[in-house]
């Protein structure tokens, strides 16, 4: 389950490896768009591919997207 975040509490994460969920408020369908992205430190953005990009002013909510789970590693290898 992900921990939907405001910006406008606590901030929005800069970590590079990390990627994260955005929201936005789509006034005119009532709905909310979801985005995946990564933060981009020397263009000071967030991307998630082309087309995708999100200026910090644009993120309302944010949670963080679970990595995937560590290998298992196998005593027998």
């Amino acid at each position: 389950m992900l921990e939907w975040r405001s910006k406008d509490f606590v901030g929005l994460p800069r970590d590079a490896a990390q990627q994260i969920i955005v929201t936005a408020w789509d006034e005119k369908n009532r709905t909310y768009q979801y985005n995946i992205v990564a933060y981009h430190a020397p263009m000071e953005l967030w991307y998630g591919g082309p087309g995708i990009l999100v200026t910090e002013d644009e993120v309302q909510y944010w949670a963080k997207i679970p990595g995937p789970p560590e290998p298992t590693v196998d005593p027998d290898d």
